[in-house]
């Protein structure tokens, strides 16, 4: 049985945010094994928002039938497919003090148990793929371009950390006041949350999670990098460019 610390935190209500585009295949299975997890040790108030986007195939009847099952499980829907406005749109909805952003395909409770046991003395918390090389067990392409854009993100804007994309736990407080300054949306969004908790001060931990590919991804290097490359240049214009740096986080790991 999973046992949570014990520990003051761990009475904060919880929202999971979790955007979903396309998810058919896995997304029953995902929140399944979310609930039947958390079951054997959450005793707290929580929620699931499943932010469906765009999709084009069963995401959204899949996503409203899972609404109907579980009292826990709600449901928003967004015309248009984009991961940055899913995550917007869900932040802003959530009525959890700790707000954990998931994927449909990367998730990971044993990290939701080590956050909220520190969520008190933390604003972001984030599970980071690379802290443990040994753990990403993802194609190589993948991995690649996460180093890659790790070091992209040193270079350009002096961010100490080793991830900024996937699973993070935030204290609601905190996701709101960065969301009402983030400027991008897409793919990058959560990257631009965490760099901006980093210039505004906030207190920052990360913690090592193990990830492997329950899909392959969606796109290939040929589409991704120089999208990717284009979202790095507005973040650098807002970030560096419009706005001066302030002062570094308190940054730590475990």
């Amino acid at each position: 049985m999973i046992k949570f610390p014990v520990n003051q935190s761990l009475n904060e209500s919880l929202t999971i945010i979790i955007p979903a585009y396309n998810e058919a295949e896995i997304l029953a299975n995902t929140i399944q094994s979310i609930l039947d997890e958390l079951s054997k040790a959450w005793t707290g108030w929580m929620e699931i928002i499943i932010c469906e986007n765009g999709s084009q195939d069963e995401t959204l009847s899949i996503a409203r039938s899972l609404a109907k099952k579980w009292i826990q499980v709600a449901v928003e829907s967004l015309p248009a497919a984009n991961y940055g406005n899913a995550l917007r749109h869900g932040i802003q909805c959530a009525k959890g003090e700790v707000i954990a952003i998931f994927n449909a395909d990367f998730w990971d409770i044993p990290f939701l148990i080590g956050a909220m046991s520190k969520i008190e003395d933390f604003d972001v918390i984030i599970g980071s793929k690379n802290l443990d090389r040994d753990s990403d067990r993802r194609a190589w392409n993948r991995r690649w371009i996460t180093m890659s854009f790790n070091f992209l993100l040193k270079i350009l804007f002096g961010y100490p950390g080793s991830d900024t994309h996937g699973i993070k736990a935030i204290r609601a407080g905190a996701a709101r006041e960065l969301v009402r300054e983030c400027q991008t949306s897409g793919e990058l969004f959560d990257t631009e949350l965490v760099l901006r908790a980093h210039q505004k001060g906030m207190r920052i931990l990360e913690i090592p999670v193990q990830v492997s590919e329950m899909r392959p991804s969606r796109y290939g290097l040929l589409k991704r990098v120089p999208k990717t490359l284009r979202d790095l240049w507005i973040l650098y214009y807002f970030l560096k460019i419009k706005k001066s740096t302030a002062d570094c986080a308190d940054y730590r790991r475990l």
